[in-house]
């Protein structure tokens, strides 16, 4: 399912929902292997419902990363707090190629562009 959000792009809605918290925290301290079905069933969701095939790569390439995290932490915490680390990983090298397009794009920091400069002609004083 999807509509057009403000700015006339494409946002795509999940059509499942969550179980109540209660039900995951049952889930989690019951039947530990269900909950994780229940986590492997809509996370396969949300990647198969990209909006383009180069997204599904990418987030079935995240998941990829992610679940072999968890597999090589030996803790449910320490997984976590290196996928966190992932998370803030990635948004800090997003926000240097927001802050500074020319220099993530060249390792050396060395901006290549140039331009002439066409100076604007002075305006005559007029009394």
């Amino acid at each position: 399912m999807h509509s057009r959000n403000e700015w006339g792009e494409e946002t795509y809605h999940m059509k499942r929902k969550l179980p109540a918290f209660d039900v995951l925290v049952d889930l989690a301290r019951n039947d530990p292997d269900r909950l994780e079905t229940l986590r492997q069933n809509l996370t396969k969701h949300i990647i198969n419902s990209a909006a383009t095939d180069e997204k599904r790569k990418r987030l079935a390439g995240l998941q990829f990363r992610v679940d072999l995290e968890r597999q090589r932490a030996r803790t449910p915490l320490a997984a976590t707090i290196k996928i966190s680390e992932m998370m803030c990983h990635s948004l800090a090298e997003l926000h240097r190629s927001m802050v500074t397009p020319l220099v993530a794009d060249d390792p050396n920091g060395a901006e290549k562009s140039s331009a002439i400069v066409i100076p604007f002609p002075r305006a005559v004083a007029q009394d």
